[in-house]
């Protein structure tokens, strides 16, 4: 019960902060931060556009497609694994959505690829979070050898923050599209925990103590 109550509380805080600070930059001009970040753009091109490919739905899929072999050949990790499918696809459509909504419009200094959709927010950094970074929490959290784990959670980590990187280095976001970006993957995955806590709770016996 603690837990799903403090799950709630995140979804909530960044779902409040993700709303106020797209209302913000989407109805005024790049300011400060924003406005400084050109001069990142350009920066070691060929990485950036690496690090940003591996967040392109051809390789999310793939992803997705070896979290089901690892659901089927391992029971230790289903949940995990049909938690991460489950939470990238709905989250990728509510990213989609989001983003109309705010409408906000690109940095006129992109570098390689020219994207078409909106800015607010940046569906790579939010998948930074929701794969990523979640992965390298799953596995610094399991019982995987500890070189395995002090070597794979790491790295996914890092790999995700060159993700978030990549985005500024491509002149593709501004800094708050990808702080947006990182409150929803936050508030996604605080609220799909929060939904599994409400299922768990529902389905436990009427004489099972709350906890």
């Amino acid at each position: 019960m603690k837990r799903r109550i403090a799950y709630g509380a995140i979804f909530f805080a960044c779902a409040i902060a993700y709303a106020v600070l797209g209302y913000a930059v989407s109805h005024s001009p790049p300011m400060g931060i924003d406005a400084a970040a050109r001069v990142m753009a350009g920066e070691l091109p060929g990485a950036a556009w690496i690090l940003t490919e591996s967040c392109l739905w051809p390789v999310l899929v793939a992803l997705g497609l070896c979290a089901a072999v690892l659901a089927i050949r391992s029971p230790a990790w289903r949940k995990r694994a049909l938690f991460s499918i489950v939470l990238t696809v709905v989250a990728w459509q509510t990213s989609d959505f989001l983003k109309n909504i705010f409408a906000r419009p690109r940095p006129d200094y992109w570098i390689l690829h020219h994207e078409t959709s909106y800015a607010y927010s940046s569906g790579h950094a939010m998948f930074a979070v929701i794969v990523y970074w979640l992965w390298a929490w799953f596995v610094w959290r399991s019982d995987v050898p500890d070189a395995a784990r002090f070597t794979i959670a790491p790295l996914a980590f890092v790999w995700g923050c060159g993700v978030i990187w990549s985005r500024l280095a491509l002149g593709a976001h501004y800094p708050s599209d990808l702080a947006g970006g990182m409150l929803l993957g936050t508030a996604m995955i605080a609220l799909g925990l929060s939904v599994i806590g409400s299922l768990r709770q529902s389905s436990r016996p009427a004489s099972e103590p709350n906890t």
